[in-house]
Formats: C-alpha cells, sequence, structure tokens
C-alpha cells in the first residue's frame, strides 16, 4: 500500500505558477510517466521478472486521426456515377423500401454496411411497384448497352500483360498436346446438338470408380471484402514438358503419363471398355456441348478396344477443350481469370503442404518397392538358411553371402541409375521441365460412371465422364467461377442459359460441391463480389437444367455412335445455331481444316469485332448501389447525381450601330435650303 501512496494519483495543482508547467512539477506526475513509458506499475513486486510493456504512443494517436480521416467503409469496385440521362421513376423513399427487400436477399453483398431489415410494408410495397421497375429496368439496359458502344468497350480491348502471359502459357500447353494429331481434316458431317424433346431424357448416376479425397486439394481462403483483393499479377505459370508431353494420370497409374495424346486416349478407350462403357469423356468436353453461344474445339477419338472375352469393340472418348488459334479478347481474359482467381486464393501454405505430402507419398511408394525387391532377393528355402561344410572334423556354418550380393547389385543399380539420369539430362527430348515445381503433378482426377438414357424409347449409353478437383473451402469442393465486369458503374453482367447449364453439370458431377461466383473487375482485376451457391440454391435460383444436359448429351451421343476408329475435330461456332462441324482427316480442299497451332502469332490488331456485342446486364445487387441506396438497373432518384448542364455564356452587350451621316453635298443643300 506504501508503494501506492507514494505516487499523487490527483490531478495537479500548481500552487506557485498557474500559467506555466515547471519540470519540478512534473516529476511525480502520473500521467506525464505513463506518456514516457517510465512508469512502474506498484502492484507488480520488483522481485518479479516482468517485462514491462511498452507503449507506442504515436502508433496510437496516428491510428486514430487514420480512423477519424477514414471512418468511410470499403467498397469494392468503385467507380464514378455515370451520365444519367433522366431521373427514376421511383422515389428516394421507395427505392430505399425496395432496396430493404434485395439486400436482405444478398447478405454477401457488402456486409460492413449495415441496412435495416424489411418489413411487412416494405414486401407489400415492392410487390406493388415491381411491373413499374421492370419496365424501367428495360430501359436502363438498353441505355446501358447504348453506353457500351461509345464509352466502356474500350476497357475489354486492353487486357494487363499478366492476363495475356496465362493465357499464352495455356495456349503453348494446348499447342505441345496436339503435335501427335493430323494436321489437315475435311468436313465429315453436322452433327446437331439439341433434341426436340427435353423431357424424355434423363441422366442417371451408376456408380463412382475412382474417388478423390478432399484433402488432396488444396484449401482457398476468402471471407468478407474488407480491402481491395487484386488478382492480376505475376505468377508462375506451366511450360510444355518435353517429358510429358500430355500432363495426365492414367486411372491405372499413379504418376504422370509420358505416352503422347493419342496413346493415352486409346488408354481411356481401353479403361471404358472394361468397365462397360461406349463413351468416356471429359468434363471440358461434355461442357462445351451445351456452351454453343461461345466457340469451341474438342478432340473426338473413336479407338478399338478388346474386351476380356477378346471382342472388339469401338469406344468413342471426347478430348479436353482447345483453340485452333487466339481467342477473342474476352475469352483470353476469361480463362487467363480461371487460372489468376484460383492463384490469388489458394495461399502458400496449402500449396507447400500439398508439395510435402507428394513427397512423402513417393518415398512411401519406392519403400515399398524396394521391400518387395529385398523379399525376391531373400532365400525362400528352409534348408538354405544355415548351409554347412562337411570337412570332417567339425561342422562350419558357412555365413551366407545374399547380403553382400545384395549390396553388390544395390551398388550396380544406383550406379546404373546415376548414369541414365546423366544420359536423359543430357538428351534433349527426356528432359522435365515441370520437376519440382507446383505444377509437376496435375490435379487429382476422379471416375464416374452415367447412364444417359431415353424414358420413352429405353435407349441407353453408357458414358464414363472424368473431371479436375481443383480447390475445396472446409470439407466442401468449390468450383470457381469468374465473371469480368466492365461496367461496374451500371450494373453486374448477367449469365447466359447456356453457360448456367454448363455451371449446373459441374455442380452435378461432383459430390455436395458448392459454386463461388466471383464477379472480377475485367480491367484491373479487383475483386468485387463473392457469393457462394450450393447444387440445391443454383437450380432454385436458375431453375432445373437436368433435363436440358441429358437431351444435349443424348443427342449427341446418338450421332456419333456410329464413326469408325480415328482421330477427329468435332468444332462449333455461334453462327452454327445448335449443330457442330465433325472433321476427320483428309486432303486439304476448300472444306478443309487445317490443324496449326502457331504459338508465335500475334493477337489480331483490329479486335473491335470482338466487343461488337454488348454485354447484357441484370439486376444482381453489387456493392456500389448499396453504397449509393440505388437499385441495380435503375436511374438514379437523386438529382445531384444528374450530370451538370453546362453554364450558357451571358450574352455580350452589342454596341449599337452609329449614327446614319448624310453626305456632305446633302447636308449642304439642306442648309441653303434653311437659310
Amino acid at each position: 500500500m506504501e508503494q501506492i501512496l507514494q505516487f499523487d494519483w490527483t490531478n495537479f495543482q500548481p500552487e506557485t505558477d498557474k500559467y506555466f508547467l515547471t519540470s519540478e512539477a512534473l516529476q511525480n506526475s502520473v500521467t506525464e510517466k505513463i506518456l514516457q513509458n517510465n512508469f512502474h506499475d506498484p502492484l507488480i513486486s520488483s522481485s518479479e521478472d516482468e517485462e514491462q510493456e511498452v507503449i507506442n504512443w504515436d502508433e496510437i494517436f496516428s491510428k486514430k486521426k487514420y480512423n477519424e480521416r477514414n471512418n468511410h467503409i470499403f467498397v469494392p469496385g468503385f467507380r464514378g456515377c455515370p451520365k444519367y440521362p433522366k431521373l427514376s421513376s421511383l422515389k428516394p423513399n421507395q427505392q430505399t423500401q425496395l432496396l430493404k427487400v434485395i439486400c436482405a436477399n444478398h447478405s454477401h453483398v457488402l456486409p460492413q454496411k449495415s441496412f435495416p431489415r424489411p418489413t411487412k410494408i416494405d414486401f407489400r410495397l415492392f410487390e406493388e411497384l415491381k411491373p413499374l421497375y421492370e419496365q424501367e429496368q428495360k430501359e436502363f439496359i438498353a441505355w446501358a448497352k447504348n453506353l457500351w458502344t461509345t464509352e466502356h468497350c474500350v476497357r475489354a480491348l486492353r487486357p494487363k500483360p499478366p492476363v495475356e502471359l496465362v493465357y499464352e502459357a495455356y495456349f503453348k500447353l494446348n499447342a505441345s498436346e496436339l503435335q501427335c494429331y493430323p494436321k489437315f481434316y475435311t468436313l465429315a458431317a453436322q452433327i446437331p446438338l439439341e433434341g426436340k424433346h427435353e423431357n424424355n431424357n434423363e441422366m442417371v448416376f451408376c456408380e463412382d470408380l475412382i474417388d478423390v479425397n478432399n484433402l488432396d486439394m488444396p484449401e482457398i481462403q476468402y471471407e468478407a471484402i474488407e480491402e481491395k483483393i487484386m488478382i492480376v499479377k505475376n505468377c508462375s505459370v506451366p511450360e510444355p514438358c518435353n517429358k510429358h508431353p500430355c500432363r495426365f494420370i492414367l486411372p491405372t497409374e499413379k504418376s504422370v503419363s509420358i505416352l503422347p495424346k493419342t496413346e493415352i486416349e486409346r488408354e481411356l478407350a481401353q479403361y471404358a471398355l472394361e468397365q462397360g462403357a461406349q463413351y468416356i469423356a471429359s468434363e471440358s468436353a461434355l461442357k462445351c456441348l451445351l456452351t454453343i453461344d461461345q466457340p469451341w474445339y474438342i478432340t473426338v477419338c473413336v479407338s478399338e478396344a478388346i474386351d476380356s472375352y477378346g471382342e472388339r469393340s469401338n469406344v468413342l472418348v471426347l478430348g479436353s477443350e482447345f483453340s485452333i488459334k487466339k481467342e477473342s479478347v474476352l475469352q483470353r481474359t476469361y480463362k487467363a481469370f480461371q487460372h489468376l482467381l484460383e492463384d490469388a486464393l489458394v495461399p502458400l501454405s496449402e500449396r507447400s503442404r500439398l508439395i510435402s505430402q507428394q513427397a512423402l507419398s513417393e518415398e512411401d511408394s519406392l519403400n515399398v518397392i524396394s521391400m518387395n525387391l529385398h523379399d525376391d532377393l531373400e532365400p525362400t528355402s528352409d534348408d538354405e538358411d544355415n548351409l554347412c561344410i562337411d570337412t570332417g572334423d567339425d561342422f562350419q556354418e558357412v555365413v551366407p553371402q545374399t547380403e553382400e550380393l545384395h549390396d553388390n547389385n544395390e551398388k550396380e543399380s544406383s550406379a546404373n541409375k546415376d548414369k541414365s539420369s546423366t544420359n536423359n539430362k543430357n538428351i534433349g527430348p527426356y528432359v522435365c521441365t515441370c520437376k519440382d515445381t507446383i505444377f509437376e503433378v496435375p490435379p487429382p482426377r476422379s471416375y464416374k460412371k452415367w447412364r444417359v438414357r431415353n424414358k420413352v424409347t429405353g435407349e441407353r449409353h453408357d458414358i464414363i465422364v472424368h473431371c479436375e478437383h481443383r480447390v475445396r473451402h472446409g470439407t466442401g469442393e468449390i468450383v470457381l467461377e469468374p465473371i469480368p465486369e466492365y461496367q461496374l458503374e451500371c450494373g453486374a453482367v448477367s449469365l447466359s442459359r447456356h453457360k448456367i447449364a454448363a455451371l449446373a453439370l459441374s455442380l452435378h458431377l461432383r459430390r455436395k460441391a458448392s459454386l463461388l461466383k466471383v464477379r472480377i473487375d475485367g480491367s484491373s482485376g479487383e475483386v468485387v463480389t463473392m457469393e457462394k451457391l450450393s447444387s440445391t440454391e443454383w437450380s432454385e435460383k436458375h431453375g432445373e437444367m437436368l433435363p436440358h444436359i441429358a437431351d444435349v448429351l443424348h443427342t449427341t451421343l446418338n450421332q456419333l455412335q456410329g464413326l469408325l476408329p480415328g482421330n477427329y475435330i468435332l468444332q462449333h461456332d455461334p453462327s452454327h445455331g445448335t449443330n457442330a462441324m465433325l472433321y476427320r482427316p483428309g486432303k486439304s480442299n476448300a472444306d478443309s481444316l487445317v490443324l496449326n497451332l502457331d504459338v508465335n502469332a500475334p493477337a489480331p490488331a483490329d479486335q473491335s469485332a470482338d466487343v461488337k456485342v454488348p454485354p447484357t446486364l441484370c439486376d444482381d445487387l453489387l456493392p456500389i448501389h448499396k453504397h449509393r441506396r440505388i437499385l441495380p438497373c435503375a436511374f438514379t432518384p437523386y438529382e445531384d447525381q444528374l450530370p451538370k448542364q453546362p453554364r450558357k455564356a451571358p450574352a455580350k452587350n452589342k454596341t449599337p450601330p452609329q449614327a446614319i451621316k448624310w453626305p456632305a453635298p446633302l447636308r449642304a443643300r439642306k442648309k441653303k435650303i434653311q437659310d
């Protein structure tokens, strides 16, 4: 208690000088000692070895000033107000009431900004004003399309260098994979992709052939967007590997195959026939069949396989998507964002964990192989365990020489391995460029067997679908879907019906998977919103898409089932409608297709045709709408957000015309008359 009483804890009242403080007066001031970090807590005894906490007062005061100066909430994708042509037909209080209802259904958008919960009056008003709001949405979307052609299309024409770098890297990978394919193709047939009766077909799950453990996938980290998140940055990209021309792990192997793409397709055909299926396809190929609003190419291989009874059967293999030439600027940005988004959300700790886990699995496999070799070298007969030599006097046990032989064999094998490794390093075609990188092993791949059948005719097709599993969140798998945005000040771009069906297929092929829809500023790469939807929520929002998916798959497989063995290419363009063109290898003619992937060919100089069609906006809520209290796809109700009309210059006072002067002779004549 005496230690506490020695300090003067009361307010200091100077006795001599009322206006100035002296050094003697501050010697016993506790407040001054705290600010100078010289105060010793009297509750702590001097015998205790506790470090005194040093307080950085400059940092505390600077944070306080920063919070006072920046007390606003961070708004992702914030931009200035567009030049609205008119005021909204809805009043500000009406838009606020309708915005309450919309914000309640979009809790993931700007959760830092509190918004009052909607009441029954708000819901009733929303239903009353819904026709008026929908009419204004049509006017706003038409105005936004006009704004795209005049101002906003320039943003899409200039992607940043990291975007082009990532796209070119994957374009080179596809080019190296297709080197083993024929170069010239001729038009063989026109394949319809959609039938007439969607409700007659269904897609039924049969069995899970090869499953993927969720722990084998990296875990992403995403939370509420409280600061700027940029995905467009320099990152590592894969390179074509001479040792592994196709980065693919066959279902019967555990390491990356060194076979070319044509041989891998033959192995897949044999695997499909052993599992009782006539078709095997990648997830990428099936999604291409659904997205008929985009151009695409996929490989089609018909291979002859032999079943367990020795009978030969044709199996159709649908490969992954590729492109002969560099795609439009919008497609290049979208495909680059797929890689950049995954790279931004997966932390480095997860990648290092997977690399160490892979190294441990390789060591375990090597140990198993060495144990098997050791078991093969050990003698199996009981008589050979203890060999004796009869010298006539005593029996001497001879030490078995298997260990020495085993050591010699190991030395010889290691020497041979070293020689072969040095030889392989010197030989160019066998150099592995993906060794000790994050791209050494591709993502795990699952194989599931499905049955597409017609409920009326009973016709069915058994197909095996293999798909990659890239990321997870917690215990569930995540499908990442980046959406580039170029008109954030106006609204969010809407997904087409074909894209919605392709995403529904990705969710249907996975067990308990969720879709993470990420809207990204297309010009800067800033993440604007992240919305997580399960398969059920996706179906409730966009409707049931499985009948349409089953109809497309059943129609396409019916058309392709009679092909002869060989390598084909299935090509589609939006101008083809609901059809695709099938090309077979052949000589060059007027309708030929040349498979020449020139990786060094530059993008076309004039890319204005790529952005000729403006995107269609939707009524999805963005952070900028919630911040400004404006409905999505609606004009502003505030007059101060309208563009100010330029003031007219005041009219200048014109000088009056000079007085009319009579000619001199006439004036003189008048004077004479007056006189």
